[in-house]
């Protein structure tokens, strides 16, 4: 297999699983510095010496710690500006217990199920039992979103039988538990959401002035309409790229606080995604993402780090308008082929995230 397409493969692996609350968590996440004086540490691509440069990162330098590996000799970060990459752990001043940070790779294989780290798993099974007291249905999940959702180049595919797992084919599992979840005449794969529209903020699906008329109730915003109508067990929440555009990263942190706390009292299950990177939005983009990974902790709810697998595909995943992730050369028929050679793609990369990290609450939520 190509090099690019190796290390493609070992990025895209465990990219989605979240790191657990931590008592001396700070607003600059200081999980571990460079260590040294005069110390300058690369920041690869994957864990491992040969692997690609990302950045070089000067001792003092305060970082994220998202994943490691097994035996922890490399640590998963994300750098202040937004970069997330490998370093090797004996150059850090580590402040964590990295016993309760999630495996985000494991060396003896480049293709195995996720786990999430222990307390996200066990609150994850409390959010469920919740919400099957509460009626919610198991195998159901529901998009909440922006255009980015909202495009049938997501999940849809995978809905109507049109996917390819390759070297993936664990996820068989998740895709046929999920598929049989009915949401009215679709399964939850192919079901257009009311909680995802164009052009869409966190704002918008708070409002009840965005809500769609015809099935919504009077003053029912979009998010409380799609989970009274399809009473979901999941919930797949990315908001972000039309955000860093009109809203402030604290008001965007607050729009998406008070989502995840809406699911979590209708007992369904919130996972966050970060965002891609979206062409002369950088440095919002970075904060906004900090934000989603905040909020990760502070509930302690699974995180899905699509922005970090974007930033290893060609030109960040992005279409040419620099917003949409990048659609397969076979457009809708190839969005769900996991074959290596089309992992290079960023609604393919989206799709396969997902069902990782799908995959993964299924793991925790079943006896």
């Amino acid at each position: 297999m190509p090099i690019m397409k190796t290390r493609l493969l070992l990025f895209l692996l465990l990219l989605g699983l979240s790191v657990t609350h931590v008592a001396a968590q700070t607003a600059d996440f200081t999980d571990a510095i460079v260590a040294g004086m005069g110390m300058r540490l690369r920041l690869r691509d994957a864990p491992s010496l040969t692997s690609e440069t990302l950045d070089v990162l000067d001792s003092g330098v305060k970082l994220m710690v998202v994943g490691r590996t097994t035996d922890s000799t490399w640590l998963q970060v994300r750098a202040p500006e937004g970069t997330v990459g490998w370093v090797a752990a004996a150059y850090l001043d580590v402040l964590v217990d990295l016993n309760s940070v999630a495996v985000t790779t494991n060396l003896d294989s480049l293709v195995h199920p996720i786990q999430l780290a222990e307390n996200v798993a066990q609150n994850v099974r409390s959010i469920f039992e919740l919400g099957q007291s509460l009626g919610n249905h198991p195998d159901v999940f529901v998009k909440v979103g922006d255009s980015i959702t909202v495009a049938s180049h997501n999940l849809q595919p995978i809905g109507s039988d049109l996917y390819t797992l390759a070297d993936y084919q664990y996820l068989q599992t998740v895709i046929d538990h999920f598929a049989a979840g009915h949401i009215g005449d679709a399964n939850p794969f192919t079901r257009v959401s009311l909680a995802a529209g164009v052009g869409w903020t966190t704002d918008a699906v708070l409002k009840p002035g965005f809500a769609d008329p015809a099935h919504c109730q009077p003053g029912e915003s979009p998010l409380v309409c799609e989970y009274r109508l399809a009473r979901p067990a999941v919930a797949l929440i990315m908001f972000g790229t039309n955000d860093v555009a009109h809203l402030d990263a604290g008001t965007y942190g607050y729009n998406l606080g008070r989502i995840v706390q809406y699911s979590l009292e209708q007992g369904v299950i919130p996972i966050l995604s970060t965002i891609p990177v979206r062409v002369g939005y950088e440095e919002q983009s970075a904060a906004f993402n900090e934000r989603v990974v905040r909020l990760s902790r502070r509930y302690t709810i699974p995180l899905w780090e699509y922005g970090a697998a974007m930033q290893a595909l060609p030109e960040g995943g992005l279409s040419p308008d620099g917003v949409h992730p990048s659609i397969a050369a076979a457009g809708y028929k190839g969005a769900a082929d996991f074959r290596a050679f089309n992992l290079q793609y960023g609604y393919v990369t989206r799709n396969l995230t997902t069902l990782q990290m799908l995959d993964a609450v299924l793991q925790a939520i079943t006896p």
